[in-house]
């Protein structure tokens, strides 16, 4: 079994979590438009209309926990403009916009600028390489798909190990 840890998150911006997770009484905002519409294609998704505008919060602003230093909230803001209507984008858009923000538990980077999924510390305890990971998977491999298979594989093996093989 892999290690908790190496366990995958949902991706950040997974429609169902990032609207349920969003608190009704603020504002969420991102000095990266490309974040901007991967925030919005969600809304997309669940509503069917969304829209990027170019926002002035009013009051003091947070950090959002999840993607600190780039996204915020406040409890309100004057829209300046609308930069984009009707926001949709494919699964791998998404996944490819968001890339550069998800890391693993150790602060790795869960993917190379290429999309090759990258090793954690407890896949390198297991004695796994990141030339191993390139060469099971392609690029964009969702972390829950190498994570099943790692602990399939590893299962077996902890199996041969235990029965003398």
């Amino acid at each position: 079994m892999l290690a908790p840890a190496d366990q995958p998150q949902m991706p950040l911006m997974s429609t169902p979590r990032f609207l349920a997770e969003a608190r009704a009484d603020r504002v969420y905002f991102t000095t990266d438009i490309d974040l901007a519409r991967v925030f919005a294609a969600a809304v997309f998704d669940a509503y069917g209309d969304s829209a990027v505008y170019r926002v002035r919060p009013t009051g003091p602003t947070a950090n959002d926990i999840d993607l600190p230093n780039v996204s915020f909230h406040a409890r309100s803001a004057q829209i300046v403009e609308v930069s984009e209507r009707g926001v949709s984008m494919t699964p791998l858009e998404k996944k490819q916009m968001q890339a550069r923000y998800q890391t693993w538990d150790d602060g790795r980077p869960m993917y190379d600028s290429s999309g090759r999924i990258q090793i954690t510390r407890q896949l390198e305890a297991l004695g796994m390489t990141q030339q191993d990971l390139n060469r099971r998977f392609p690029i964009w491999t969702d972390p829950r798909v190498m994570s099943r298979a790692l602990s399939a594989e590893l299962k077996r093996r902890d199996a041969g190990y235990v029965s003398g093989n």
